[in-house]
This record gives structure tokens, sequence and C-alpha cells, in this order.
């Protein structure tokens, strides 16, 4: 929901931390759609929607915390909480069996240094459907670019104190660490695709295309789309 940062405060004017519930509001306007347009499948979303506020409850850096899948995480920057609601989202995922898990966030400022308001981020496990995403995403005007996630940057997820930490100092790849941070939870054997929409998700500018003033919804065509074709049946 809102994204204070918690006890790693953010700097400066950060007024707009609201649109942090930008990843929940597109999947759940994704399920309305494929209702409205009676699109067959089987599609879960789900919503980790919790608030990041500094209260004596705050999670402080240095806590340890076990997820859902039993795995614990070093916090080393209360500001990564994004990516510890959508780890446990991804766990629980596998209560459904899943084919594939999608994950939406705008979950890095750094995915918006790297492309600004005209792209956001796409990583996963599988070729064919990353592919599928990005076609899809050319064809709404909705722009989605690859980067790696080798295995070289989920070793350094790694904590010397946990299982893992949900930010890993020193490493200044954030935008990628965030999406390799994110695949220790993917439920074994389910494809996976993460979309990292930092930086398309608001526009402060003048309306273009499809896109006006504010949220954009970037990517809810595109998901859309993918569910109606055959790259998912």
């Amino acid at each position: 929901m809102f994204d204070s940062g918690g006890l790693s405060i953010k700097l400066g004017d950060f007024s707009d931390m609201k649109t942090d519930m930008t990843g929940s509001a597109i999947v759940y306007g994704t399920l309305k759609l494929l209702e409205h347009f009676n699109v067959k499948g089987h599609f879960i979303g789900l919503l980790p929607i919790v608030e990041n506020m500094v209260d004596a409850n705050s999670t402080r850096p240095g806590d340890i915390l076990k997820a859902y899948n039993g795995k614990t995480v070093e916090i080393t920057d209360t500001d990564a909480e994004g990516r510890l609601i959508m780890a446990d989202a991804l766990a629980y995922a596998k209560n459904y069996n899943p084919y594939l898990c999608i994950d939406i966030a705008t979950l890095t400022g750094q995915a918006a240094k790297i492309f600004g308001s005209k792209s956001g981020v796409v990583m996963g496990n599988n070729n064919k459907l990353t592919q599928d995403i990005i076609s899809v995403g050319n064809k709404n005007k909705e722009r989605l670019w690859e980067l790696p996630m080798w295995e070289e940057y989920v070793e350094l997820t790694k904590s010397k104190i946990a299982d893992y930490k949900n930010l890993s100092y020193g490493v200044s790849a954030g935008t990628i660490m965030a999406g390799a941070f994110l695949s220790n939870f993917v439920p074994e054997k389910a494809n996976w695709l993460h979309l990292d929409i930092a930086g398309p998700a608001y526009n402060e500018g003048m309306p273009y295309g499809y896109t006006p003033v504010g949220g954009t919804g970037i990517a809810l065509r595109s998901l859309v789309a993918l569910a109606q074709s055959a790259a998912i049946s």
C-alpha cells in the first residue's frame, strides 16, 4: 500500500509511494477482465497487501523472518519489504500446483532508472513464456525488456546467518537482485515470470498513446491478452 521505507525510511519527497499498490491493482483488474471476457482457464490472483509504516512492531534491520515456505530471511533493509510479501505470495502459490506464476510490482527504483517511464522489466525461468509476454506487450504498446538472472546473481542472495537476505548491499544490480531473491520462492516445477514496472507505472507528464496522467495500469492489457492466447493453455 503506502511504502514509507519502514525504519530504513526513504529520503526526500516520497509522496508518490501511494502508488506502491499498483501491482495488486493490476492483478485485481486482470482477474476482473478475465471474468468480464469469460476467458476459459484456471486463474488465481494473490494480493499480499500490507502497509510499511513505522511503529513499535516495525521490522528492524538485522531481524530474521521466517517465510511461508519455512526459509529464513535476514532483513538488511526494511525498504525492501515488497519482495518479502511477494516471496510469501509466490511460496503460497504452491498450494494451487500452478503451471505459471506471474508476479508484478513497482519493485525497484533502479528499474525506473534503467528504462525511465517507457518500459518495464521482465525476468523468468522459461524463455518461451518470457518472449511471449514481450511479444504480447509490444502488440499492446506495453514494452517489457528482459534482464538476465544468472545463477551468480541468485548465489548473492544467500545470507551468512539465514537462508537469504532481502537486499544485498554492495551489489549494484538492484533490479536483477530483487528478481533473483524472488526466484528462491517460486514453487518447484512452476514456470515463472517476474515483472518490475516501477518506471512506466506512473506518468507525471502529458498523456500519450494509451497512457493517462497518473497510474497507467501498465501490463494489464498484456496479462489479459496472454491469458486469452494459447501461450498458457
